[in-house]
């Protein structure tokens, strides 16, 4: 072999190295964006979850919630705040199971729940809500809720 084919096969063996590490970091990060999103699925679960906790063990908060939703003009602005917050945690919950789930007619189904409980959430959603989110997750909460 001379000097020409020794460099022809080193530059080849080199780019086949270096097509191979891509595919692996390549792989490597879908592997870690998946394990993220399921983190970031279970701390949103998980804060929604202890909310809810929360509204059967502290009766302040179930307090909150509840003038929250019938939306009387009852609250202060701390209270109104802590509602807000949930609402802001719960309408998390629900843009991460439509984004990352395949079972959206469940989350249809609990949109249609919260906002039956009353104009508060409305009022949420409307004034705060409406205004985080971008558009095709606003046509689906507004096809959901009209269900």
């Amino acid at each position: 072999m001379d000097f020409e084919q020794i460099t022809i096969t080193t530059q080849i063996i080199t780019g086949l190295s270096t097509m191979l590490l891509a595919i692996f970091l390549l792989r490597q990060l879908r592997l870690q964006h998946k394990d993220s999103v399921t983190n970031l699925r279970l701390t949103i679960g998980t804060q929604v979850d202890d909310m809810f906790r929360s509204m059967y063990t502290d009766r302040d908060f179930a307090n909150v919630f509840l003038l929250g939703c019938e939306n009387r003009g009852e609250l202060d602005k701390i209270d109104q705040h802590r509602f807000n917050i949930f609402m802001l945690q719960y309408f998390a919950q629900f843009k991460d199971h439509w984004e990352n789930g395949n079972d959206h007619r469940n989350v249809e189904r609990r949109v249609n729940q919260i906002f039956g409980l009353g104009p508060g959430v409305q009022r949420f959603w409307d004034e705060i809500g409406m205004n985080l989110h971008e558009r095709t997750f606003i046509e689906f909460i507004e096809k959901a809720r009209l269900r």
